[in-house]
C-alpha cells in the first residue's frame, strides 16, 4: 500500500498505524470494507488528495487522539497534520501515563503551552483560562494543544489528566463562532477538529491558512458524503 501513497506520511499516519499495532483487537469502521485511498481515506472513487495544499504557520499544533478516535475515516483532525505537518505532532491520550514525547513538547514551550477548551469554573477560579490568544511569531510560536475525542471524552480528557492542570485553556470567542457560521453552512452549536482550528487560526490573525483549512474540511465532507452514498452499505 505504501507504493500507492499520494502523499508522504505524517504524524497522524504514523500514529494510527502504531494504534493498529499495538491494539489488541481490531477497530472497525463503518465502510471498512470499501476500498481506500491509503493516503486521504476516502473510498477510491472519492480520493481528494489532490486538494491537499501544503501550508505553514506560527503554531505550533498537538494533536491528543482519544484512541476511538484514531482510526475513524471521518475524523477530521487528520485534516490539520494533512495542512500544517511541519507544524503539527499527534499523541495517544492517556490518563496516567502521557507520552513522554509529549510533555517533552509540552515543556519546551512551557507557559506558550495552551489547551484548546472553553472555560470552566475552575479553570476561570484558578486562573488558568486566558480571554485573549497571546500573539505568536515564527520565532516564539504558540503551542496548541487539540482534544481530539467526542465533546464527553475531550472533557474527560482534560479533567481526569492531572498532567494537564498547569497548563491554561483557550476557547474560540463567540464573535469568532459567529463569523464563521455566517461564511460556512449551517452548524448547530458542534463542530468538527478542523473547523475548531480553523476559526483558532483566524482568531489568531492568520487568516489564510484559516480559509484553506476550513475550504479543505468542506472538500473533506463533500467527498465523505460522495463515499457514503456510493458504498453498498451506506443509508
Amino acid at each position: 500500500m505504501t507504493n500507492h501513497l499520494k502523499h508522504p506520511l505524517h504524524c497522524v499516519d504514523n500514529l494510527r498505524q502504531q494504534a493498529k499495532q499495538n491494539s489488541q483487537r481490531a477497530f472497525v469502521a463503518r465502510g471498512a470494507n470499501a476500498e481506500r485511498c491509503p493516503s486521504c481515506l476516502m473510498a477510491q472513487f472519492a480520493c481528494y488528495c489532490d486538494q491537499r495544499q501544503v501550508q505553514s504557520c506560527d503554531i505550533e499544533i498537538t494533536l491528543l487522539y482519544h484512541y476511538t478516535e484514531i482510526h475513524k475515516p471521518t475524523n477530521s483532525g487528520r485534516l490539520i497534520a494533512d495542512l500544517f505537518p511541519e507544524q503539527t505532532q499527534a499523541y495517544l491520550w492517556s490518563r496516567t501515563e502521557p507520552d513522554p514525547g509529549l510533555l517533552k513538547r509540552i515543556e519546551t514551550f512551557k507557559e506558550r503551552s495552551l489547551v484548546l477548551y472553553p472555560a470552566t469554573e475552575r479553570r476561570l477560579e484558578q486562573g488558568r483560562h486566558l480571554e485573549a490568544l497571546p500573539n505568536a511569531s515564527a520565532e516564539d510560536p504558540l503551542h496548541i494543544i487539540v482534544l481530539d475525542a467526542t465533546w464527553r471524552l475531550a472533557s474527560k480528557m482534560l479533567h481526569q489528566s492531572r498532567w494537564l492542570d498547569p497548563l491554561a485553556t483557550f476557547a474560540i470567542s463567540d464573535d469568532t463562532q459567529r463569523s464563521f457560521k455566517v461564511r460556512h453552512a449551517k452548524h448547530d452549536n458542534q463542530f468538527a477538529t478542523a473547523e475548531v482550528m480553523a476559526m483558532l487560526l483566524a482568531q489568531a490573525g492568520l487568516t489564510s491558512q484559516s480559509q484553506v483549512l476550513a475550504q479543505y474540511y468542506q472538500t473533506f465532507n463533500e467527498h465523505s458524503l460522495m463515499s457514503r452514498k456510493r458504498h453498498p452499505n451506506s443509508r
